[in-house]
């Protein structure tokens, strides 16, 4: 039986009747039917798009939200699926927490495709409320697209894309923007014959992917000598003084969302309310690992008053980046500590320096190769930050519409 929406959608779309005829058989949602129709599939990628309907509910593939006990199989997963840049091949290694970066992010989707025990294809979606040219507006973060090896060039990411979320974070956006390698030229051709025109309105670069150029500052970890008592962990009567050192900072970029005492304290007390799970006493959170929570901030105070302030992730404990040469013997890996929720006041980029300076040596205690830290917006620090010889990492950020156009990123390393 052919419902009335179905005919719509059908007399709409142009389908011949076997195809509206099957799409009934198969009992296909309008819900998805409609998604169908957001990338103009073509009579014949809309028949393709039915068989995967057909194998995804009836035959050996599933689609689905990751899950916790997924996390040795999205270790794996990543383990497997390199990403070729330039002439070197690199993999990210997810572990022993392979959701960690996820877990500090906002309204994460994570859908995945699995064969049996063995997933064969993730990615990534994080909902987000954020300024752009002064705007408020609500924004998707795209990320962590990965398939197997094995499994590539059959479909596999194109569907993994497509799989639906959670109705809790299914809420409206005015656009999706990604951040990509410079050379990775490889996610350019997958999106251009997926989603043609994707790259329309993205500023281009010679010898580079589409997109506005955005950088991360690398600085070498080091042994620091200091032992400054100016530098000390944050506490809660801090958090005004941080917050407003922080939105003074960075207000006026775009894709930053200004903080509030209670959004950094609900950061640090990790979404645990009543304080952060491993200070509550609780044996029964003895599982509980902490992420980047209050141990992981500090302020430099002088005077009683505090001048800058910020927090240090150690990202290399749960993941890291193996690069092996194509062709070649030569691998190393690299893992890196991040700064975040980092902030100081006007003319002090000394203090934010010399704060900077020991998330440094600290970096260097973790065995972290080096200290990550987004300095695009902020020359002046950059020029305090110079004697530490960092190295750039340049990235792409993919961003289609014109209104609000994207001049001014602000990078939150949760979101690298």
């Amino acid at each position: 039986m052919i419902s009335e929406e179905l005919s719509r959608i059908a007399k709409e779309r142009g389908w011949p009747p076997d195809l509206t005829q099957r799409v009934a058989a198969l009992r296909v949602p309008i819900a998805e039917l409609n998604s169908w129709g957001w990338s103009g599939l073509s009579l014949e990628q809309t028949a393709a798009q039915l068989s995967w309907h057909e194998r995804l509910t009836s035959g050996d593939l599933r689609g689905r939200d990751a899950a916790y006990t997924d996390n040795d199989a999205f270790s794996d997963l990543w383990a497997d699926s390199p990403e070729e840049i330039g002439e070197w091949e690199i993999t990210v290694e997810r572990g022993p927490d392979a959701f960690a970066q996820f877990k500090l992010q906002e309204n994460v989707h994570l859908p995945v495709l699995a064969l049996g025990p063995q997933l064969i294809a993730c990615c990534g979606f994080s909902r987000r409320n954020v300024l752009i040219a002064g705007r408020r507006v609500s924004v998707v973060y795209g990320q962590a697209l990965r398939v197997r090896r094995s499994a590539r060039r059959m479909g596999y990411g194109d569907q993994v894309r497509r799989l639906g979320g959670s109705p809790a974070i299914s809420r409206p956006a005015i656009g999706q923007y990604d951040i990509m390698r410079a050379q990775n030229f490889a996610v350019v051709s997958w999106w251009q014959k997926f989603i043609p025109g994707t790259f329309d309105n993205v500023p281009k670069r010679e010898g580079s992917v589409p997109g506005i150029p955005v950088s991360v500052a690398q600085f070498p970890a080091q042994i620091c000598e200091q032992q400054d008592s100016a530098v000390r962990p944050a506490r809660r009567e801090d958090l005004e003084a941080c917050v407003e050192l922080i939105n003074r900072t960075h207000l006026g970029t775009d894709l930053f969302r200004p903080y509030s005492v209670e959004s950094l304290e609900h950061t640090l007390d990790e979404g645990f309310w009543g304080g952060s799970p491993n200070k509550t006493g609780n044996p029964s959170l003895d599982w509980w690992t902490s992420i980047y929570g209050w141990r992981d901030y500090f302020v430099l105070e002088e005077a009683g008053r505090i001048l800058a302030c910020a927090g240090l992730w150690d990202r290399g404990r749960d993941m890291r980046e193996r690069w092996r040469r194509i062709g070649g013997a030569e691998e190393r890996t690299i893992a890196s500590a991040c700064v975040l929720d980092f902030g100081f006041a006007e003319g002090s980029e000394a203090a934010m320096a010399w704060l900077l300076q020991s998330f440094i040596g600290r970096a260097h205690e973790l065995n972290r190769d080096h200290l990550a830290v987004p300095l695009d917006h902020l020359p002046k620090l950059a020029t305090e930050m110079e004697s530490f010889k960092p190295e750039l990492d340049t990235r792409a950020l993919r961003w289609g519409i014109k209104d609000p156009a994207i001049t001014r990123p602000y990078t939150d390393l949760r979101y690298w």
